[in-house]
């Protein structure tokens, strides 16, 4: 073959070559372009979520991909399909690293995996209305005791479950409101969070307002509603009726709570505004009542209350301004002017049934004026005195803005001895001579007053010939916790039967007397007492009369804290029982290193045994006054299930032991029947539980007792010896 065809050959083969590598290369261009170099996927299922990786990039044998979570901080796996369960509910940056040890790069693609809490079960939204700029959100979910944390949707955040935001300007926001609640079961923290769009918009004011007044008679009830503007009212009564006007009568079928609607627009019907009201139907019980009054004074009214309830009716009354009353006739004295809304709620004889009575009441306190017109005949002072001792009191009037002020003027010196604030008072007077009694009213509402007084001639010296009652010594002192006071006079001489003593406590007229040198005294109210020691020695025939005045301003807590312990289970769960009194607020203190539970009655876990104080904090409804009862308990966990569940040992002995107020029986795992037995053979207590189990013996005698055990891992019987 010549070289020209070998050369001509050899050129073919080379060309063929050539547009092979370039269709190759080409087409691999295309499908690079048609399919990703890497691409990350996320799919959830509550907390678990599974992650693949895919792409023309991994197609090497080099690559590998390792996962991070929390924008690269935590490494969870490695490879192109892995899984990975979330601590808690939230939202996260989880980053796929794909490293090509061969040709020396990586690469790194992250996405945002939202999960949820299945298991929590809470459930959340809110509601919106606003003024203007101002937004108006409240908050609500399907579990008591959530917190919640908000995102106004202007780079804003907020706490509550009631907030108000102001935004800057008008717009579209985007609003979440994100829930947290503990499961009190698990002691889980649960999350759950809303979202929705919410328009705030300032628009043309709409100024209408309107209020619903309501007249309960078994079950008839007639609805009034009122309003500055309105032109037409639509009526929703709760019971799936609906009715029309501005005074609708309705009839509920059976007793229960309805929410009831009155939607009122206006003349232009642009502007409208919906009112709601909870009312609640009792039995019919046949009552029928109602309720007129009459203005006394200034600030004072006189309600009277009618029913065809006969003998043995009763009436409460609501004024409206957070106070309250009773009887069928009662007046109330108003501070301030307003409409106030009146309601009477009168029950039947046998105090199973009523009906309510509601009506809007225009109330006028004058302004302040310096013009009383005060009856000089109807402000006096009286007095009553044994010796040189003198009891003041002056008229009572039935109006809480009337302020009243005792004072002495001694005509000799022309001193005024004013004495402490109030409408009664005592004053011992050491000369006799003509005085003069001032009595001081004022009126704080309207800002006027006015006196009057009356002379009297004290005639009665006390004798001190026969007793020297100074040089004795003899005094009043007193001591007090709150508003229990501890009054004691000087014992003048111990070895004497001649000497008798009284203690006097005088409030509003009434006297109470302690024929005793020490008396103690619970004061039911606050305000200013006087308090009188009577000396007096029978052989001597002589007697003095020492007096004091105090001023009670301590009322005791109501709030009482208190709990048991139920059990202690072998994990060293404990469980217990809140027996608190006018307490609503709680805070437990476990004695341990975790955080103060705030849950009426929390189920608490103890990390190891041993010996921790528990301590309850109740809180009256104020949340000012507060109470604590602790209780010193001993944890005793099993080191593991076989331990509690083999045979009886002498780790399961109850404790303490002798015992006290009480004690703890160890029952193993299993459920255990127990019957414990005193000296006599008497059944004390019995039950059935597992765990630690927590008996009461405060109120048992001393003495052995004997507690038989019956479990499946068998039977036995112990002692403990209770002493007080």
């Amino acid at each position: 073959m010549s070289n020209f065809v070998l050369e001509k050959q050899l050129m073919k083969k080379t060309i063929q070559i050539l547009i092979f590598a370039l269709v190759l290369l080409l087409g691999n261009s295309i499908q690079a372009q048609t399919n990703a170099r890497m691409k990350v996927g996320a799919s959830t299922n509550c907390l678990k979520a599974f992650f693949t990786a895919e792409g023309t990039l991994l197609a090497d044998s080099c690559a590998t991909v390792k996962w991070t979570v929390n924008n690269g901080t935590s490494s969870f796996a490695s490879g192109n399909k892995v899984y990975y369960t979330f601590s808690a509910a939230g939202t996260y940056v989880v980053c796929a690293k794909l490293i090509n040890t061969c040709k020396k790069f990586d690469t790194t693609v992250c996405i945002s995996v939202t999960v949820a809490s299945c298991d929590c079960k809470l459930t959340t939204e809110f509601s919106f209305k606003n003024d203007c700029k101002k937004g108006i959100f409240v908050a609500s979910s399907n579990q008591k005791g959530t917190t919640y944390t908000w995102n106004f949707g202007d780079k804003t955040d907020g706490k509550g479950t009631d907030p108000t935001h102001t935004y800057m300007s008008e717009g579209v926001y985007k609003v979440c409101v994100t829930a947290s609640w503990k499961d009190s079961a698990t002691g889980k923290v649960c999350t759950a969070t809303f979202c929705k769009e919410v328009k705030i918009s300032c628009g043309k004011p709409c100024d209408l307002k309107g209020e619903i007044g309501f007249t309960n008679t078994g079950g008839k009830v007639r609805f009034k509603a009122s309003s500055n503007n309105g032109y037409t009212y639509e009526w929703s009564f709760g019971d799936g009726k609906t009715g029309k006007g501005i005074d609708p009568y309705h009839e509920y079928a059976k007793p229960g709570t309805y929410i009831v609607c009155v939607t009122i627009t206006d003349k232009t019907g642009k502007c409208k505004i919906k009112i709601c009201k909870t009312v609640v139907i009792e039995s019919a019980c046949n009552l029928i009542g109602s309720y007129s009054w009459k203005k006394l004074n200034d600030s004072t009214y006189k309600f009277y209350a009618k029913s065809n309830g006969g003998t043995g009716t009763t009436y409460f009354w609501t004024w409206g301004d957070g106070t309250t009353s009773t009887g069928d006739y009662a007046s109330h004295v108003y501070k301030k002017s307003g409409v106030y809304e009146v309601c009477l709620k009168i029950y039947n004889t046998k105090k199973k049934c009523y009906i309510r009575v509601c009506k809007k009441v225009e109330i006028t306190v004058p302004t302040a004026t310096k013009t009383c017109n005060w009856v000089k005949s109807a402000i006096k002072v009286s007095y009553s005195n044994k010796c040189n001792v003198y009891y003041f009191e002056m008229t009572s009037f039935a109006d809480s803005c009337i302020k009243y002020q005792l004072g002495v003027y001694d005509m000799k010196t022309g001193k005024l001895n004013p004495l402490p604030a109030g409408r009664t008072g005592t004053y011992t007077f050491s000369d006799t001579g003509k005085f003069a009694i001032v009595a001081k009213y004022s009126n704080i509402c309207t800002g006027c007053d006015t006196q009057t007084y009356s002379t009297f001639t004290v005639t009665c010296k006390p004798t001190t010939t026969k007793c020297n009652w100074s040089a004795a010594g003899a005094n009043l002192t007193y001591t007090n916790k709150c508003n229990v006071y501890t009054f004691e006079g000087k014992n003048i001489n111990p070895n004497s039967n001649c000497f008798k003593y009284a203690i006097s406590i005088a409030s509003s007229g009434a006297t109470t007397t302690y024929k005793s040198r020490v008396a103690s005294h619970t004061f039911k109210t606050t305000g200013n007492y006087y308090v009188c020691i009577k000396y007096t020695d029978s052989c001597k025939a002589c007697d003095t009369t020492i007096c004091t005045s105090i001023k009670v301003d301590c009322n005791p807590c109501t709030a009482k804290a208190g709990f048991t312990v139920d059990s202690v289970a072998t994990n060293g769960k404990m469980y217990v029982k809140n027996t608190s009194t006018g307490a609503k607020y709680y805070v437990w203190n476990f004695g341990d290193s975790t955080a103060a539970s705030k849950d009426k009655t929390p189920v608490h876990q103890f990390a190891a045994s041993g010996a921790y104080t528990v301590c309850l904090t109740a809180y009256d409804s104020t949340g000012s006054c507060s109470t604590t009862y602790c209780y010193t308990l001993k944890v005793i966990k099993s080191r593991s299930s076989s331990a509690s569940t083999g045979s009886v040992g002498s780790n399961l002995n109850s404790y303490p032991n002798p015992a006290d107020a009480g004690f703890y029986i160890n029952l193993g795992s299993d459920k255990s029947n127990y019957v414990v037995y005193n000296g006599a053979g008497q059944i004390v207590t019995q039950g059935n539980n597992s765990g630690s189990t927590y008996l009461d013996s405060k109120n048992w005698a001393e003495g052995i007792y004997q507690i038989s055990i019956k479990s499946a891992a068998g039977n036995r019987t112990e002692s403990v010896i209770i002493t007080h």
